[in-house]
């Protein structure tokens, strides 16, 4: 397992140094990371390219993690190496809110697993993503796995789901992240959202309502990002979700809802073990859910909503007094 993640980096790594070498020969631009892209603002945002955008031929990893006994580790499909600890602050008791533009995207019924519309869905796996106990390897260590990783703030196993809102925003063509940043602020001035430095702002977008950013739009650029700002003094932490009906961020076989319940497990993750671009990441700036985009995608053995793995440097780590033996290094898919 590890000498096949060591021959993904390394011909990762190859690709990288090739493409440098080229634009010192030529004086070309170098290629865009794709991710990374900037705001209207010039502020740095890691974003989740769509599959395509990020497809490597030497990576032979499938889209669906295949069935398996017990927890299973996957090689990284993307970056170098290990996570390292930057020593930026980790969410330590986050918990999560969804927001919806407006009853469109709420309302839709491009869903699975029974749910009549996407907020049911959506609502349904924010109940049930996190374990609500200390890792311990078991089969609905979805979220607890992060635990690993905090190192400047211990990491709850708890993520609590504080519902959801369904504004009654008209459908635009675009809107910047500073739009978002400044429709948030407004929720929070006018008494109708809570500020809070722990909560992770999940707003969704209505179909045909793209996401502008400097290096491109959403469902063409990227799938969805998490980002921060300040409001009176709070560091607010919110992510981004386009409707995902577009081809570039569909997957065989999955609906719209799945694929935001995929985006939204990446970008959970990602906002608290690396919530300011700061703490955790690896020597190429691949976040730890990155390194397992688009890969090895499986259902949650509570509820079977659809996510992807997370990356785990492995070994024995302790954390405020709590101590736990991680599976990795690599792409853990629980038991289930």
């Amino acid at each position: 397992m590890t000498q096949t993640y060591k021959r993904v980096s390394s011909s990762l790594g190859v690709a990288l140094l090739v493409a440098v070498a080229a634009v010192a020969r030529t004086g070309a631009q170098p290629p865009q990371d794709p991710f990374i892209d900037h705001s209207d603002k010039g502020e740095v945002i890691h974003v989740l390219p769509p599959p395509a955008a990020i497809h490597n031929p030497h990576d032979r990893q499938p889209t669906d993690a295949p069935v398996q006994n017990g927890t299973a580790v996957f090689p990284a499909s993307y970056g170098s190496g290990n996570l390292i600890d930057h020593g930026g602050p980790q969410i330590a008791n986050a918990q999560f809110r969804a927001i919806y533009w407006n009853a469109s995207v709420a309302n839709s019924t491009a869903t699975s697993l029974g749910y009549a519309t996407i907020k049911d869905q959506i609502n349904g796996f924010a109940n049930v993503f996190a374990d609500n106990t200390n890792y311990n390897g078991a089969a609905s260590a979805d979220y607890s796995i992060v635990q690993q990783y905090g190192s400047r703030n211990p990491i709850s196993a708890l993520l609590p789901n504080l519902s959801y809102r369904i504004d009654t925003q008209a459908t635009k063509t675009k809107i910047t992240d500073t739009g978002i940043q400044s429709y948030l602020a407004g929720l929070f001035t006018s008494g109708a959202e809570t500020a809070n430095a722990s909560t992770l702002y999940g707003v969704y977008f209505p179909a045909g309502m793209r996401i502008s950013l400097q290096g491109g739009v959403s469902c063409s650029g990227f799938c969805g990002y998490h980002s921060h700002f300040t409001y009176n003094g709070q560091l607010i932490k919110y992510a981004v979700f386009p409707y995902t009906n577009c081809a570039a961020c569909s997957v065989s076989g999955k609906s719209v809802a799945d694929i935001l319940t995929i985006v939204t497990s990446h970008e959970i993750r990602e906002a608290v073990t690396d919530s300011l671009g700061t703490a955790w990441y690896d020597s190429t700036g691949r976040e730890a859910d990155d390194k397992c985009a688009w890969h090895n995608l499986y259902q949650m053995s509570n509820g079977g909503f659809w996510v992807q793995p997370e990356y785990s440097n492995g070994g024995t780590v302790t954390r405020s007094g709590f101590t736990a033996t991680y599976p990795g290094p690599g792409c853990v898919v629980p038991n289930r």
